[in-house]
């Protein structure tokens, strides 16, 4: 028997080495055994004979006892495996797995003699057992659910370094886990993208199969659906259309937004243009940035040879940056007049192939969809259940009446807090904007066509913080909200499980009036996983299940310990720019001077002799007057356009009786635009509202929206803890989660760098590359208090706090909506942690340590390297004396200069010698303005006396760590005031500064 169970264990492994290889991408998963995938196999397990007899060989090896059939010792190797304390072993149910799936695909086969759906005689088939043997059927469903729930574990364990799991069942409870994996096969798999693009669905997103079959049934019946034959014919069946449909809905909520040309088929092309906007509603204001977008196919390349078309008829080029997956975008309202955007017929082209015309149509209402993977709202046919969302009214229509309408139709169907914007920057003249929108019901029959979803039911989980992660996880400190909706339906009900034991029911919510909104931060959930299913009415069986994981610092990720190992190094061997950048650590050695987190060991040799006295008033007048960059206007307003008019007109197929499609497909005669309208509404016998006005779902009762800042701070810092470093990617997807405007994304990693929680390696233009946690450093606040700087878990605070637990000693928050919570040790004996400091290092002076270890800006300004000077169509320079850019056409003199060449902008600094060499200095923006001060010999910084600080001109922010030193005095990011009297300007007031202090950092910055 020993030596059958070694066979099996090299096919288990051989399994997991095949079809559960280590990716670099987290992608589902599936127990695939096609011909190719089984030979490899077998080859992999050394097996030299027929693949199928090899595998059932070593599977009856271990189930078949004396004649007697039994899966009890493949039971207790899985409690065994379940118990040890390591995933790097695959479950052991694999290889039985695999002959499940076998089963599976060969239902339909018309040459066995079985009925097409009759799984269990196929499956006794092949484990050579009667065609009714009531023993197989008996031990497969007593162990269907465990073992496929060990398979989905393992790979959720492994954070989908293996894959992502897809073995799930909401109807046929057993049969159904092993044909998740084998009804669709690969080859259709890869082409579901094209699908999800041409629906408009957005990436990572997780819907019910139900709501994905009403799209999936539209698209089957086109006649550029690229599915193989095979499966379409599978589909018109209608037996399989659930199960297909659960397939798309595991690949919609692991896709990444990449479609590959080769994979469309016959479909239509991929490239359309569309837009995108971010909002930004925080302590610096409130805006809405708008960009044109334009998506291809992953294997297309594009982006510097694409023209536009101008209002007057001329083509001109636009400059176009990646987004994500296969979508680039122009600069967020750089430039381009926004109003021609929303009001014309926008077109683009490639500039070496003029047949490749892309058109996007005005329309009346623009409804714009959150989507979590590239962090902004995008364009979509109609708004979609449960989701952030946003839409774009034409306000002059029939003198508003168009705004009045969408807004009542929204009062009907949408969750209470959204809200109307008439006025707001970035908001074009003529259009109003509503903000906060959460769909949860259709308003009814002839209503807004943007308004109807095509879903009926949903769960969605939103909100919170998400931890960026090849798996979907959130939070502890934050945990998202579960929104459901029905309207097949008057009641539903909402359960919360342990992901492990579905039995074992934690929590469970229920609502009559079709709509429910469950914050899971009232549950307060520990760190695990979750499972949550959505019941309608009084049906056993859920329309959906969905898993919750929450993870806290407290419980780091899994390739926490493959983070980089990043320091300021400021050695002789690190140079200048260990200033901007945190380059990864030798390991071989430590650096005589550098800085992480709020410690800094060694001084600078650069360090002058005398400091230079800061000015104790600010040296720089009123701001000139802005130099406006040209407005571009993109498209032409048609007369007749529906954006004009107010309304549509759809030309739809006559119905001529008969079976009644689920979606109607339309074409405006107008503009050309396309709308499909869900054939399900009216329903017969549906209720409605009172007042007629929608169906049955009621919004009244939902909680209204609501965001916590400052939670979502906190949380921010406890997943950057969690995931202890990696791509710069993670901190933009933190980051949008708290504000989404591209201001705040590329701000955020200063923010969090000046505060002394991360180190961040960047690019010679100053963008993020790659970044990691600081180290636990305690930093001295008077003579009893210590602040917690870096990595601090909830475990490492508790223990600090049972490590010097002494009369008074106590932990104070300082919460604020602009930064993370501080973290104040109180009634602590500074000189007892000093004795014993673990954990964190004690750091007593970080302003002045850190300045001490700095270079002078100008010694930053020769090591960087030089270019050509680039070419630009509009320059401008940066004043010293008024601190702002002013508008020139000569670049030939020394200074800091901001490039604009299309929608792209660069800051560059030029020397003498780089104006004598024709070369430059392209740098971050903050860096290169204190580098003109710097040549001139002046100081953008000025000591307050009175209000113990520094301040600077607003858009000054001192560049790297200069301003974490002197950030880190106080422990608060600087804050906006205004200046009064002759210098009437927003500043930055730095607090908690020495004139010492001030001192030295004048020093290095004007020398």
């Amino acid at each position: 028997m020993d030596g059958a169970w070694h066979e099996y264990q090299r096919w288990a492994e051989a399994i997991a080495e095949v079809v559960y290889p280590f990716r670099s991408e987290a992608v589902p998963a599936y127990l695939d055994v096609e011909e190719e995938d089984l030979h490899d196999i077998a080859s992999a397990a050394g097996w030299e004979g027929p693949a199928k007899e090899g595998l059932r060989d070593a599977v009856l090896g271990v189930t078949v006892l004396e004649g007697k059939f039994s899966l009890t010792r493949l039971a207790e190797q899985a409690s065994r495996w379940r118990r040890s304390l390591t995933q790097d072993l695959p479950p052991p149910w694999l290889p039985f797995q695999a002959i499940t799936v076998l089963a599976a695909e060969a239902m339909g086969a018309a040459d066995d003699g079985f009925n097409q759906n009759n799984y269990y005689a196929r499956l006794c088939t092949l484990l050579r057992a009667p065609a009714d043997s009531q023993e197989v059927r008996w031990e497969y469903t007593h162990r269907a659910e465990q073992m496929w729930g060990d398979l989905n574990r393992w790979l959720e364990g492994l954070e989908g370094r293996r894959g992502t799991p897809t073995a799930y069942s909401l109807s046929y409870r057993y049969v159904g886990l092993p044909l998740s994996q084998a009804l669709v096969r690969a080859g259709d798999r890869r082409k579901f993208p094209v699908f999800f693009v041409q629906y408009g669905l957005p990436a990572g997103t997780e819907l019910a199969p139900e709501a994905v079959e009403r799209y999936l049934d539209a698209w089957f019946g086109s006649e550029t659906c690229p599915m193989s034959a095979a499966l379409q014919k599978l589909w018109q069946k209608g037996s399989a259309r659930e199960r297909i449909s659960a397939v798309a809905a595991v690949e919609l909520a692991g896709w990444d937004g990449t479609v590959l040309s080769h994979e469309a088929g016959s479909a239509p092309a991929l490239q359309r243009i569309g837009l995108m906007a971010q909002l930004r509603r925080g302590f610096m204001g409130e805006s809405l940035d708008l960009a044109l977008t334009l998506r291809a196919a992953a294997d297309d390349t594009f982006g510097a040879g694409v023209l536009v078309e101008g209002e007057g008829g001329e083509w001109m080029p636009v400059g176009l940056v990646p987004a994500v997956a296969n979508v680039w975008r122009t600069s967020y309202s750089s430039g381009i007049d926004v109003s021609s955007v929303l009001e014309g017929v926008v077109r683009m082209k490639q500039a070496e192939r003029p047949e490749s015309l892309l058109t996007h149509h005005p329309r009346s209402i623009v409804p714009l969809v959150f989507d979590e993977l590239q962090a902004a709202y995008v364009e979509t046919e109609r708004l979609q259940l449960n989701v952030e969302s946003m839409l774009l009214v034409r306000a002059s229509i029939k003198g508003g009446a168009l705004v009045t309408g969408v807004e009542k139709a929204l009062r009907s169907c949408a969750r209470p807090g959204f809200a109307v914007v008439t006025s707001m920057d970035g908001l074009p003249s003529g259009w109003t904007l509503i903000a906060g929108v959460q769909l949860f019901g259709s308003p009814g029959p002839g209503t807004y066509n943007e308004l109807v979803p095509l879903a009926r039911d949903q769960l969605t989980i939103a909100g919170g913080m998400r931890i960026p992660s090849r798996i979907r996880k959130w939070s502890v400190a934050s945990p998202p909200e579960v929104r459901a909706s029905v309207e097949s339906d008057t009641e539903l009900k909402i359960v919360l499980s342990d992901a492990e034991n579905l039995k074992d029911e934690l929590h469970s919510w229920t609502a009559e009036g079709g709509a429910l909104v469950v914050p899971l931060t009232d549950a307060r959930l520990a760190i695990g996983d979750y499972s949550l299913a959505l019941y309608a009415g009084s049906a056993k069986a859920p329309l959906q299940r969905a898993t919750v994981r929450l993870r806290s610092a407290d419980e780091v990720d899994s390739a926490w310990s493959l983070a980089p190992r990043l320091v300021y190094d400021l050695s002789q061997e690190g140079g200048p720019i260990g200033a901007l950048s945190a380059p990864e650590m030798d390991p071989d050695g430590v650096p005589d001077v550098f800085i992480d987190g709020a410690l800094a060991v060694g001084t600078t040799p650069w360090l002058p002799d005398e400091p230079t006295t800061a000015p104790r008033r600010v040296d720089w007048s009123s701001n000139h007057a802005a130099s406006a960059p040209p407005i571009v206007r993109v498209g032409a307003a048609e007369p007749n356009s529906c954006v004009i008019t107010g309304a549509h007109y759809l030309e739809y197929p006559t119905f001529m009786g008969g079976w009644q499609p689920k979606y109607i497909a339309g074409v405006c005669k107008f503009c050309g635009l396309a709308k499909r309208s869900p054939g399900w509404i009216p329903k017969h016998g549906q209720k409605k509202n009172a007042d007629g006005n929608g169906m049955h779902v009621d919004v009244d009762a939902l909680p209204p929206i609501e965001t916590d800042s400052i939670r979502l701070w906190d949380a921010a810092l406890d997943a950057l803890m969690h995931l202890g470093g990696g791509p710069a990617e993670a901190l933009s997807t933190v980051a949008s989660q708290i504000d989404g405007s591209a201001l705040f994304t590329s701000a955020f990693p200063i923010r969090m760098e000046l505060l002394g929680h991360i180190a961040v390696e960047r690019s010679e233009l100053g963008a993020p590359q790659r970044w990691e946690i600081s180290p636990s450093c305690l930093v001295v606040r008077g003579t009893r208090c210590l602040e917690l700087v870096g990595f601090w878990p909830e475990a490492s605070v508790a223990e600090l706090l049972d490590r010097f637990a002494a009369p008074g000693l106590r932990l104070r928050e300082e919460r604020t909506e602009d930064q993370p919570t501080r973290r104040l040790l109180e009634g602590i004996e500074v000189g007892a942690v000093e004795v014993d400091p673990e954990p964190g290092c004690v750091v007593h002076d970080p302003c002045t340590s850190l300045l001490n270890a700095l270079p002078a800006l100008s010694a930053v300004a020769g090591a960087y390297p030089r270019v050509p000077m680039p070419g630009f169509t509009q320059a401008e320079r940066f004043d010293v004396a008024s601190a702002s850019w002013v508008q020139t056409s000569d670049v030939s003199h020394p200074g800091a200069y901001r490039l604009t060449r299309g929608f792209e902008r660069i800051h560059v600094f030029r020397s003498e010698a780089d104006v004598m060499r024709r070369s430059t200095m392209q740098g971050p923006v903050h860096l290169v303005k204190y580098l003109a001060a710097n040549a001139l010999g002046r100081s953008l910084v000025a000591y307050l006396p009175k209000r113990q600080g520094v301040i600077v001109p607003l858009g000054c922010d001192l560049p790297g760590l200069y301003g974490r030193a002197v950030v880190l005095a106080s422990g608060t990011l600087p804050r906006q005031m205004r200046l009064t009297g002759e210098n009437n300007r927003r500043c930055l007031l730095y607090p908690s500064i020495t004139p010492q202090q001030a001192d030295l950092l004048v020093s290095l910055l004007t020398r």
